[in-house]
């Protein structure tokens, strides 16, 4: 919260999300790791062309049945090699959620309306209550993230979103206990695994 003196004297306080920002403790800290608007249209961006080829992650020529002692590395490797499948089959299974529940269409569009007048239609920091709360980058980010909860839990989607993260988990968790791991040599073919 910052004081401020005007110039007949009289002193008022406003609070900007920086000061928010700033404040100390889990909330702060929450607050700060965040990401903002440009954070998340990066992260969409990169999701696709970073990827793996698709060839590659179906190559059921590469599956095996994992021996035990071989099953944690392999998942962990497998999990940090196809990260990237796996958040685009996450991705393009919540819009076919979305787009078979109605009501999940119309939160989607309350969401995507709140979420282009905070950042496409106003870049800049917004003002509220007269000048006592000014909504930066972050700010906005918070206000949308919120707002979406909301959506999701009057919606009924919320339930819906958990199931739907739970299979993708067990998608992920199964093609990366199949697979083998990059760069372990396929001696059936003699090249290494693809």
């Amino acid at each position: 919260m910052a004081i401020q003196t005007g110039s007949n004297g009289i002193t008022g306080s406003s609070v900007s999300s920086t000061a928010v920002l700033e404040a100390p403790g889990l909330f702060g800290s929450l607050l700060r790791r965040l990401p903002t608007g440009e954070d998340f249209r990066a992260r969409l961006g990169d999701l696709w062309t970073r990827s793996r080829p698709w060839g590659e992650f179906f190559n059921t020529a590469a599956m095996n049945k994992p021996d035990l002692s071989e099953l944690r590395e392999r998942v962990t490797q497998n999990l940090a090699h196809y990260a990237y499948n796996y958040a685009t089959i996450f991705a393009v299974l919540v819009v076919l959620m979305v787009l078979v529940s109605p009501l999940s269409i119309l939160g989607a569009l309350a969401i995507f309306a709140l979420y282009t007048y905070l950042f496409a239609l106003n870049p800049e920091p917004i003002t509220a209550f007269g000048d006592h709360l000014v909504l930066d980058s972050r700010g906005k980010s918070v206000v949308v993230l919120v707002f979406s909860l909301v959506i999701l839990w009057l919606t009924g989607a919320g339930a819906t979103f958990s199931t739907l993260l739970f299979v993708v988990a067990t998608i992920a968790l199964a093609h990366a206990a199949v697979r083998k791991p990059p760069g372990e040599a396929d001696f059936e073919s003699g090249f290494p695994g693809a």
